[in-house]
């Protein structure tokens, strides 16, 4: 039976055990990213906070840029990050932060 069909009352809740194994896979699925990126996309994120997550929809990734110039260079290298991701999933989406009061967050769909 596919559970996504069923409506949420209908669906098993989750248990502690079921957010630790979540938290777990996306630490590894975080490693597996991080290691497969090249030398350069692996300065890039470490320069900003990012964030990568499993789910329904797929892999995302969240980047939060502290300055401006780094977004820049992000948005410059998404083709490569987009490469990295498709490794581990075949849906990804990127979710871009721009400093404060600076602009609105980017989604992009990989």
């Amino acid at each position: 039976m596919n559970s996504s069909f069923l409506p949420p009352d209908d669906l098993p809740s989750w248990v502690p055990s079921d957010l630790e194994l979540s938290w777990e896979l996306n630490d590894v699925v975080s490693d597996l990213f991080y290691n497969s990126c090249d030398e350069e996309t692996q300065r890039l994120l470490s320069k900003c906070g990012w964030n990568l997550t499993t789910g329904r929809d797929g892999l995302t990734l969240v980047l939060i840029c502290p300055k401006n110039g780094l977004t820049w260079q992000i948005l410059k290298s998404l083709e490569n990050v987009g490469q990295y991701l498709h490794l581990l999933g075949e849906q990804a989406r990127i979710r871009i932060y721009p400093p404060p009061k600076t602009g609105s967050p980017m989604n992009v769909i990989i």
